[in-house]
């Protein structure tokens, strides 16, 4: 195999090595982002209902639920229900700006966008239709774009070999 041979295969390892690790980043971002996004939605649905009774109902309302809960004093029960919604009013700002401050949609979206077009790269690579240089240009402006998703290995950097000596090229 020729020198050029040698890069292409090296930097075609090298891509989908980066790809693998892109997909288990998106995957794994998705459904952390998911969690809490369902945390949020059913906690603050779950607010609403703590909330509806005594709202809805006033004083008809906690009598009845103090009297089925055998209470002794029917303020027990408004106080318990915002108690509950309090808690679970924390719960949904924690999940919600954890989504936000992790800025999961946007690294979501850059992330699979990189991985496609490093799917691109990777096929006019493996089609001889871009020279070796310019796809490891390609290649680090892409990976460049998403330096918040960790490499999952180190590979030997590719080397050209030029009149006996190994040049470095990363």
């Amino acid at each position: 195999m020729n020198e050029d041979a040698d890069a292409r295969q090296e930097l075609l390892e090298r891509m989908r090595d980066r790809r693998v690790g892109i997909s288990r980043f998106v995957h794994d971002l998705n459904a952390r982002g998911a969690r809490l996004t369902n945390v949020s939605i059913v906690c603050s649905a779950v607010v609403t209902v703590l909330t509806a009774g005594p709202a809805l109902g006033g004083t008809r309302f906690t009598d009845a639920t103090s009297d089925v809960l055998n209470l002794p004093d029917n303020s027990l029960v408004w106080r318990g229900l915002c108690l509950l919604a309090m808690v679970l009013s924390i719960v949904v700002a924690v999940a919600t700006n954890m989504y936000k401050s992790h800025d999961v949609a946007a690294r979501l979206a850059k992330a699979e966008a990189t991985n496609v077009a490093l799917e691109g790269l990777e096929t006019l690579v493996e089609f001889g239709q871009v020279l070796t240089a310019d796809a490891v240009r390609q290649y680090q402006q892409l990976i460049a774009d998403v330096p918040f998703i960790p490499d999952q290995g180190s590979p030997a950097p590719i080397r050209r070999r030029s009149r006996g000596r190994t040049a470095h090229h990363d």
